[in-house]
């Protein structure tokens, strides 16, 4: 029971009350006085958030290393972090110094960034030397080279195979997720200023997609104007990922967070496409994908002519369900004589299988497509140099 005091006592606390704690007092209870409740109040709560929190802790790693022993037994994901940033240009750029790895079914391998967030380890001073050949090469995660280690990127084997000719310089400037639009950009904003001697544009069959849906440019009438100022999808998530302690460990070999990322990526490119009128079909270009890379291209064409710069174009096939397919405009693009458009499947792949020249799922060619392409390119431009 509790008892009540007059003014100038305190209340006390005997045992079968709520608040009533046992003390080592011999011969019976000890009143715990009433100043001292809400401390013991305190006490009682803070142990109780522990204890729920170290519950809960508990049951979150449980079920996340459930979820890890299930995805690597029976649906492993593609671990494919995507190390990328917001850029000063309101475009994606690659985040530099990486030293990481890309996991999928299909590969495994190294995967590295120097200062200026370019594949590979090299550093390249933005002042050209005099004796140098430098090449720029604007693309996507195939220029970039997913599926192939740093040194097997068809950039690469250019630099070594044209190096045995002259001493050259091939800057890979590919980020993951750009078109046309994005390497417009880049090549304004950061190509030019490297002062290469030769660029080289890589087209992919999903850039009419991301040409459409970044709204980066738009036509009014037959003219090619900026329309939004910037295009980061999920950059704003992503670089806040990064910053948490942990994140970058877990993306880079954790099955259920890469869970997570590729349904989540793939939900938001669904709805890209949605909300813009086109479709994930890269095999079925719309019209107004058709038409804005066209102008895109035609714009980069008259970019790079304008400098004086000689311009090849590599139109690199999808394999789709054991098919290359292509859909770059041709019959729609300006012709010009700095302006050189390579159909890689008719020129370079010829005679190879499907198979041996892209993965099946991932669909991103693999060393022996890289290494044909780079040796043609050097072949080529051994001839454009004399």
């Amino acid at each position: 029971m509790s008892l009540w005091l007059t003014k100038g006592y305190e209340k006390v606390i005997r045992r079968g009350d709520p608040l009533w704690s046992p003390r080592s007092v011999a011969g019976g209870d000890k009143p715990l006085p009433y100043k001292n409740r809400g401390d013991f109040q305190v006490k009682n709560i803070l142990k109780n958030i522990g204890l729920k929190i170290i519950i809960v802790s508990v049951s979150f790693a449980l079920a996340f290393a459930t979820g890890e022993v299930f995805f690597r037994l029976f649906k492993r994901q593609n671990i494919v972090p995507r190390y990328v940033k917001t850029g000063d240009n309101g475009i994606r750029e690659n985040i530099s110094d990486v030293r990481g790895k890309m996991i999928t079914y299909d590969y495994r391998h190294e995967f590295s960034t120097n200062s200026q967030g370019f594949r590979g380890k090299k550093e390249y001073s933005l002042n050209k030397s005099s004796d140098k050949y430098r090449i720029i090469v604007l693309g996507d995660s195939v220029t970039l080279g997913h599926g192939v280690g740093d040194d097997e990127t068809f950039s690469a084997v250019l630099e070594r195979k044209l190096s045995l000719v002259k001493p050259t310089e091939v800057i890979n400037m590919g980020v993951s997720g750009y078109g046309t639009a994005e390497e417009l950009i880049q090549l304004r904003e950061v190509g030019l200023k490297y002062s290469p001697d030769l660029v080289v544009l890589a087209y992919f069959p999903n850039d009419p997609y991301n040409n459409v849906v970044s709204r980066l440019f738009k036509l009014e009438g037959n003219k090619l104007v900026r329309e939004k100022k910037d295009f980061v999808p999920a950059i704003f998530i992503r670089d806040r990922l990064y910053n948490v302690p942990g994140y970058s460990f877990l993306s880079q070999h954790s099955h259920v967070v890469n869970f997570v990322r590729n349904s989540f990526s793939y939900f938001f490119m669904k709805k890209l496409a949605k909300d813009n009128g086109v479709n994930t079909d890269f095999g079925r270009v719309t019209e107004k994908e058709a038409i804005l890379t066209q102008q895109l291209i035609d714009e980069f064409i008259d970019e790079v002519r304008s400098k004086s710069i000689p311009l090849i174009i590599l139109n690199i096939p999808l394999l789709n369900e054991g098919k290359f397919q292509s859909n770059l405009p041709l019959n729609r693009l300006k012709m010009s004589t700095d302006a050189h458009i390579v159909d890689v499947q008719d020129i370079i792949y010829a005679g190879y299988s499907s198979n041996e020249l892209s993965y099946a799922r991932d669909c991103h060619p693999k060393p022996l497509a890289h290494k044909l392409i780079g040796e043609w390119l050097a072949l080529f431009t051994d001839k454009l140099m004399m």
